[in-house]
């Protein structure tokens, strides 16, 4: 998936990865994130001081691909880069709390790893989606916001598109990120990122 450190997240471990399939390239160039995952060099989301309570999201399903998560909570690591699920909650999927609120103006990130150990993870199909599918983020407080999918990139961790993915919007976007393409050995990480772009439905 995602890395947050050499040692852990997009790795497989002394076994052989589930290999990825591939999925679409072509994702806008910006500033490149840290070669293991994400690094989040922009504020995210819109985050507005209020005395109402914010919902906080608790799962996410994308049914064109089976899945079905809770949402765990994902912070920024002191190395600057998305933090991930620990490998052994392969099969749970995480929201990025520092980002937008599902359904609220900015950007709402969600990741997940491809795969583990033990064989595929949440979001090894991801890269299956296509423009118009449907994605559901369950809140706490019982509603639900749908976003259709608009677009669907691989891009190599070295060219990541920060600003495409935690940059400012005037309005309410998901952006699903996972691992894909090769997975380099030597260095025990997926050489790229799988980006889902969703808009409100």
């Amino acid at each position: 998936m995602v890395a947050a450190s050499p040692d852990t997240a997009g790795t497989t471990g002394p076994a052989a990865p589930v290999a990825a399939p591939a999925a679409a390239s072509g994702a806008p160039s910006a500033p490149a994130a840290t070669r293991e995952g994400f690094a989040p060099s922009v504020a995210v989301g819109a985050r507005g001081a209020s005395a109402e309570r914010t919902p906080v999201p608790v799962g996410v399903s994308v049914p064109r691909i089976g899945v079905s998560s809770s949402l765990l909570p994902l912070g920024i690591a002191a190395d600057g880069a998305l933090q991930v699920p620990d490998l052994g909650e392969a099969q749970s999927a995480g929201w990025l709390t520092t980002s937008a609120v599902p359904g609220r103006p900015g950007p709402s990130v969600i990741a997940g790893h491809v795969d583990s150990r033990s064989g595929p993870a949440v979001f090894f199909r991801l890269h299956e989606l296509v423009p118009g599918d449907q994605v559901d983020v369950q809140l706490d407080d019982g509603s639900t916001v749908t976003y259709s999918v608009d677009d669907v990139v691989r891009v190599s961790k070295d060219a990541f598109p920060t600003a495409e993915v935690y940059g400012p919007r005037p309005g309410p976007v998901l952006r699903l990120l996972t691992c894909g393409g090769a997975f380099d050995r030597a260095t025990g990480h997926y050489e790229d990122n799988v980006i889902v772009f969703a808009s409100l439905r």
